[in-house]
């Protein structure tokens, strides 16, 4: 690591550090997860074509691997601007605009808890309701209040720091 690096590193905010790390996590959990999910479905064919048998579980965890990296895959497209939850700021002219970004942050903040909350709720229930057996599955759904906590914490973050701009790096 170079001095600039290093010093750069060492001199941010507590906040750019909480955001680098969180973006680290979601990043290693997204990549270990379409990893897994592409390991098991080849291992899930080889088994099928070549054994003519089926990994027990296999189609299920598929199924919740695909949420997990799809969900996590939300989450770092809002981090990297991907996605912007704007559609009437995009009228305004640029000087409005970035007044209008970090209200816009919040609204999105709080509908995203809004639907953690609402999605917690519903995963307790599940999981309180799910045979012993099932628990296993039960707990990989989870996923779901899991990514709208996320995306809240994300939009929090961004209100928090402000908008990245074209020259900051992520």
């Amino acid at each position: 690591m170079t001095d600039q690096a290093e010093l750069s590193r060492r001199n941010r905010t507590w906040k750019a550090k909480l955001e680098f790390y969180l973006t680290n996590a979601e990043s290693i959990i997204a990549t270990a997860g379409l990893v897994l999910l592409l390991v098991l479905s080849l291992a899930e064919i080889g088994a099928r074509n070549f054994f003519h048998t089926a990994i027990p579980g296999a189609d299920i965890l598929d199924r919740y691997l695909v949420l997990w990296v799809s969900f996590l895959g939300a989450v770092m497209a809002v981090r990297e601007r991907h996605i912007k939850i704007d559609a009437v700021a995009v009228w305004f002219p640029e000087a409005w605009r970035r007044k209008l970004e970090r209200p816009i942050f919040v609204f999105s903040a709080v509908v995203c808890g809004f639907l953690f909350w609402a999605s917690a709720r519903f995963w307790r229930e599940e999981w309180a309701h799910a045979a012993a057996a099932e628990k296993w599955v039960a707990a990989l759904a989870v996923i779901i209040p899991l990514s709208f906590f996320l995306l809240a914490a994300q939009f929090t973050i961004r209100f928090v720091i402000g908008p990245r701009s074209s020259k900051r790096t992520p």
